[in-house]
């Protein structure tokens, strides 16, 4: 009995330790199958990527690419799928990536960014410093390097391709206020064709004057009036009848413009933009609110340069609700360096120009620095609205930011 015992005993380790084995060898083989799976389905995911960024980097060059290549092959044969629709400027962009026999969708809606996204942009900084009176309120770029004077305040994120501060006395002196994220090394280039590029909307449903050296324009709500010359009384029109697509250009002469603001606008001219009054928005957004539901919005676009004038309406203060843009120009006072000390710049919205223009000037001593003439004070506040609302036809930076990414 004992031996019977012991060969049954045997026995019995024996199955268990076969049982043992094959379920040793089903958990390895399941953990290999997975650890195989995992890797195919990375692999899947990152040929989807990589056609994602394929096609943004080809829609970057060629806004119409729609992918007519496909399918690409990706360390494979045929296993990337690209396709590119578009819906209203937004375009959607699907790469589904093959890898043995998984598969990766990737769905990414993109859109052109606009310069009017930025509250301050500039490629030339020149010799003009930020002082302690201004402020920046918003997304800030320049290409060049950044001057300051006595603490200016800087409030959103900034970004510059030279990456030096410049301090008027030392750092401990002129160091601004910088609340925000600051990326140096940064460069984006201006188009050269964005304002000339207006004409072919304003003459599709939009206005263009021609034959003029001025054109005097007034916003006035629902209205404007125009004319050609200063003694000239105004012509009034409804606006939507004047530019039913809200764009308004004038060809080969300069555009003169004040008034109150109604519904979304970009106006522009392939010359100078005078700034004779103020100009405001007829219902006035709170410029922190993103999602403020004032639809008053307006473009400022010049080929060469925007301008406040020197007369009396501006000798204190003015207010300007508009995203600005100077292409080969600068936003700048006239006469900034002899007309009188004029207060200070309200701006609601942004400012987009080729070099860096003056405003004022200003006089050191023992004491500090004090305005000597044109525009004191710089209050530059970002129109947040801008982060989602684009003014007509407003010129692009010819690169795209993502609006979604679903994977």
């Amino acid at each position: 009995m004992g031996g019977k015992a012991a060969l049954l005993l045997i026995l019995g380790f024996s199955s268990i330790m076969l049982i043992v084995g094959l379920n040793m060898n089903r958990v390895s083989t399941s953990a290999v199958d997975n650890s195989t799976g995992y890797y195919e389905m990375q692999a899947a995911t990152e040929i989807a990527r990589s056609g994602i960024n394929l096609a943004t980097s080809n829609l970057s060059r060629d806004h119409g690419w729609d992918a007519s290549g496909s399918p690409y092959s990706y360390n494979g044969s045929n296993n990337l799928n690209i396709s590119v629709q578009d819906s209203s400027g937004i375009k959607i962009v699907t790469s589904v990536g093959h890898f043995e026999d998984k598969t990766k969708l990737i769905e990414v809606k993109i859109e052109l960014a606009s310069f009017s996204e930025y509250a301050y942009f500039s490629d030339v900084e020149g010799n003009i410093w930020w002082t302690a009176d201004d402020s920046v309120w918003g997304p800030f770029h320049t290409n060049d390097d950044i001057q300051v004077e006595g603490h200016p305040y800087f409030n959103g994120p900034r970004t510059s391709h030279g990456g030096v501060m410049k301090y008027y006395t030392s750092k401990a002196a002129d160091e601004p206020t910088i609340m925000g994220t600051y990326l140096p090394g940064t460069t984006l280039a201006l188009p050269t064709d964005g304002a000339a590029n207006l004409k072919n909307p304003a003459s599709a449903g939009g206005y263009v004057f021609t034959g003029q050296s001025e054109v005097f324009l007034e916003f006035a709500g629902d209205s404007i009036r125009y004319k050609y010359n200063s003694g000239d009384p105004y012509t009034t029109v409804l606006a939507t009848d004047l530019a039913s697509n809200k764009m308004i250009y004038v060809e080969d002469g300069d555009l003169r413009i004040q008034g109150t603001v109604k519904g979304e606008w970009s106006i522009g001219t392939n010359q100078d933009v005078y700034i004779d009054n103020d100009i405001v928005y007829s219902d006035i957004p709170d410029y922190k609110d993103k999602y403020d539901p004032s639809n008053d919005l307006l473009g400022i676009i010049a080929e060469d340069d925007v301008i406040i004038t020197d007369n009396t309406a501006n000798r204190s203060d003015v207010n300007i609700h508009a995203a600005i843009y100077s292409e080969t120009g600068s936003f700048t006072a006239e006469k900034y360096n002899v007309r009188p000390v004029s207060g200070t710049i309200h701006l609601i919205g942004g400012i987009t120009q080729k070099s860096r223009g003056p405003v004022g000037t200003f006089k050191t001593t023992y004491s500090g620095t004090t305005p000597k003439t044109g525009f004191s004070e710089k209050d530059y506040k970002y129109d947040s609205r801008l982060l989602r609302m684009v003014p007509p036809y407003f010129p692009s930076t010819n690169t795209f930011k993502v609006l979604s990414w679903l994977e």
